[in-house]
């Protein structure tokens, strides 16, 4: 029996046991001067009536779509979801990273709360110019600093742990529940109008809700268990790992980091560093590494190992610095994933997947972020009013499938051409550089499908 196929009436799908296959690893402005581009894409604001079949919804996963999905549902549906999340509430979470939330993304933001959307605005720096440095030749991109009047939001960087925080703060506002150190063990699924019933490690009954929200990340258990048994759309290595920090923004700091936002520095084929200024006192470096045949299952461990690492890189005397000034159990290294091919369905009964959990992205352009908080306000637009959920879950995966699968194509080329040296042997790309950012930044979460925008979406959808 196909499990990710729509329909499937009574399935059980139980996690294996870690034993036998091993456990899955876990500027600042007037916020009102901002509008949408076009208010008529999103949910109109009435008051919410709830869904019609709909009294328990379940999401798996605290981070930013989880949380996002929770408070869009509460402002949209009036419906306050339950959130698990298997950390403890007092984990590190987002630590050592640092993300930039692009025009759309706030533009999703903004709709799914609007004081959520000041504080982000309020504590990320704005982006007003990236300066590449490749092969001794430097450019800067001051054109950052016209978004605002471009796509009508700015792009900001904003640590990680940051962004969360205003969510989780927003969701607990709202009366949302959320139960940490919750480890998903198994899910039920009795037909497409029955409860999902979810098992926790540890406890003794299922819960049981009438819609379950998989939002659990790049290694999602949710698309394991319901969706990707066989793991064939598992997200896979891309060819580089990654090594970041978040530390203090002090004078010494930003005198290395631009402080007008970004500096992206290639000196030869196999590293490249990124410099970033992410506001509220921090700053971030990450460096990129080529994985060498022969080396395909080596990175650093978090830690010292990683340090020492990037004190070895003499091309880059700026993150040798950065990498000394930051405190050894602050660095981190990982194994750069995504999925090479999109899921066919992200619904499945009941279950729906969201975020990384349905397209998991390489952080190359800067998008999974921006591409959760678009599913989570579409998911809520798609149900708003809805008789029927099967067709609000219906509407909001013929959205946001064809648009993150655009998104998953082009991260996809990006990454493999990162690896090439030649130029001839790229791939042609469907988008030029300026014509993704056109196309990512102005187009919103409507709540009608659109016409398929580009030649490979005519092939892929039809």
């Amino acid at each position: 029996m196909d499990s990710g196929m729509k329909g499937v009436v009574g399935s059980t799908h139980v996690r294996p046991s870690p034993k036998k296959l091993g456990s899955v690893k876990q500027r600042k402005g007037q916020a009102s001067l901002f509008k949408s581009r076009d208010v008529s894409v999103h949910a109109t604001e009435s008051t919410p009536k709830g869904l019609k079949g709909i009294k328990k919804v379940g999401i798996i996963g605290a981070g930013i779509g989880g949380l996002a999905t929770a408070v869009a549902l509460h402002r949209y549906c009036g419906i306050t979801p339950y959130i698990f999340e298997k950390r403890g509430k007092y984990a590190d979470f987002g630590k050592g990273t640092g993300i930039s939330v692009a025009p759309h993304g706030l533009d999703a933001l903004k709709h799914i709360d609007d004081g959520a959307f000041e504080k982000a605005l309020k504590t990320g720096k704005w982006m007003e110019a990236l300066e590449t440095e490749a092969y001794g030749k430097v450019k800067v991109d001051a054109s950052l600093v016209e978004w605002p009047k471009k796509y009508g939001y700015p792009g900001i960087l904003i640590r990680w742990a940051d962004i969360h925080k205003i969510l989780m703060e927003t969701a607990e506002d709202i009366g949302v529940p959320i139960k940490f150190c919750s480890k998903l063990e198994e899910i039920q699924s009795d037909g497409k109008d029955g409860p999902v019933k979810v098992k926790f490690e540890g406890e003794d009954e299922p819960e049981e809700f009438d819609l379950l929200i998989g939002s659990d990340g790049i290694n999602s258990v949710v698309r394991e268990l319901v969706f990707d048994p066989d793991k064939v759309f598992e997200p896979k290595p891309v060819g580089r790992w990654l090594t970041r920090a978040v530390l203090p923004a002090t004078d010494e700091v930003l005198s290395i980091i631009k402080k007008e936002g970004e500096k992206l520095c290639i000196r030869e084929n196999r590293h490249a560093f990124l410099l970033l200024n992410l506001g509220n006192g921090y700053a971030k470096w990450c460096a990129y590494t080529k994985v060498l045949p022969g080396d395909s299952t080596y990175v650093p461990k978090s830690g010292k190992e990683s340090k020492d690492y990037m004190l070895g890189f003499k091309l880059y005397p700026e993150v040798q610095k950065l990498a000394d000034m930051t405190p050894t159990n602050e660095i981190f290294s990982s194994n750069l994933k995504q999925m090479e091919t999109p899921l066919n369905t992200w619904i499945s009964n009941r279950v729906i997947l969201l975020g990384d959990s349905a397209h998991a992205l390489t952080p190359t352009l800067g998008q999974g972020a921006n591409m959760a908080m678009e599913d989570a306000l579409q998911l809520a637009v798609s149900l708003k009013g809805t008789e029927s959920v099967e067709d609000g879950l219906e509407h909001y995966e013929s959205i946001r499938l064809p648009r993150t699968t655009t998104v998953l194509d082009y991260n996809v080329k990006f990454a493999r051409d990162q690896n090439l040296e030649k130029e001839e042997d790229k791939e042609q790309s469907f988008f030029s550089p300026d014509e993704f950012e056109n196309y990512i930044f102005s187009t919103m979460g409507a709540t009608k499908p659109r016409k398929p925008e580009t030649a490979m979406q005519q092939k892929q959808f039809g």
